[in-house]
């Protein structure tokens, strides 16, 4: 008696049963997928602001430490400065180029507005205050290795201090046979002057996933080629800055208070900044809103609620000239 041949294969309720289970097992690693990419993601925004407010607080720590360094000038004797401006404004047009030579003014700041500061004309409402700060370049023109030897390491259109114990000049170019240089001292030292204002502005436009978006910026007025303002962009993600400065009231060397800038009734009398920065990520998070309320400087409490990432910075700074 012969048998009925056995054939191998699927039943339909097997088959069924493969597809769910294969289903199932690609739906939970498409699951782990997607959690992964958000958690990337997230940290990938949280190092960004975390690289941004680090970057801030840097910059502004050392332009803070070097303002008012003068080379071998001793501001407060007083010295003599040949062809220096009054401190404080930032004009344009033709009077654009007296805010390179405001050298008395090592440090000044402005209270939320920039009002009455013509060069800054893009700062963005409700992002804060504005500092400046002046120096002298650290390195003597004379070993500046930048410059080729055909300009005599000297730039004929920047502006040139050249400094003595108890005098100083503000040049263009070349300090020798300059009109303008009165320094008679047989020491001296010439440095290229460094003016900055920093300010939070727009930054370029950007695409957050189909949604164009201009994020803030960190930007500085800085002295360009002609010694007259021009905009300098540092970093995107920078949305509010605050500045207060520690006040030596009665002369003894110290700090007695800190105050908001429009409270400054003179400022050389500023030994410290004390500042606040809020950074933000460049682009939206998808189901995050923030919850935080910041507090900074004198500004209201502020509580964005929207899918920004933030995290605030803050540090005090000594004025050392």
């Amino acid at each position: 008696m012969k048998r009925a041949a056995v054939h191998g294969g699927w039943t339909l309720v097997e088959l069924l049963i493969a597809m769910t289970l294969s289903l199932m097992l690609i739906a939970g690693m498409g699951q782990i997928y997607l959690s992964s990419k958000r958690s990337y993601d997230i940290q990938i925004s949280l190092a960004q602001i975390q690289d941004t407010g680090r970057y801030v607080i840097d910059v502004l720590t050392s332009d803070v430490h070097q303002a008012g360094y003068w080379g071998l000038m001793n501001i407060d004797a007083p010295p003599v400065i040949n062809n220096d401006a009054p401190p404080d404004s930032c004009p344009t047009g033709a009077g654009s180029g007296d805010w390179g030579r405001m050298i008395t003014g090592r440090l000044f700041g402005l209270n939320e507005s920039a009002a009455g500061y013509d060069c800054i004309h893009d700062k963005l409402a409700k992002s804060g205050d504005v500092l400046v700060v002046r120096y002298a370049d650290p390195v003597p023109v004379t070993t500046n290795r930048d410059l080729p030897p055909s300009l005599g390491r000297y730039d004929p259109s920047r502006l040139y201090i050249r400094t003595a114990p108890l005098q100083a000049s503000i040049v263009r170019g070349n300090p020798a046979g300059d009109a303008h240089n009165l320094v008679t001292s047989p020491v001296f030292s010439d440095h290229a002057i460094v003016a900055h204002a920093y300010y939070v502005s727009r930054s370029y436009s950007m695409d957050c996933g189909g949604t164009t978006i201009k994020p803030p910026e960190l930007a500085r007025k800085s002295l360009d080629g002609n010694g007259v303002p021009r905009k300098e962009s540092l970093v995107s993600g920078v949305e509010r800055l605050q500045f207060q400065y520690g006040v030596d009231s009665d002369g003894n060397g110290s700090v007695d208070r800190y105050l908001n800038a429009d409270q400054v009734a003179d400022w050389s009398r500023a030994r410290a900044v004390r500042f606040w920065v809020l950074a933000r990520a460049l682009c939206p998070e998808g189901g995050y809103t923030d919850p935080n309320t910041y507090l900074m400087g004198d500004s209201s409490p502020y509580t964005p609620r929207d899918g920004f990432r933030r995290a605030l910075y803050t540090s005090t700074v000594a004025l050392r000239n």
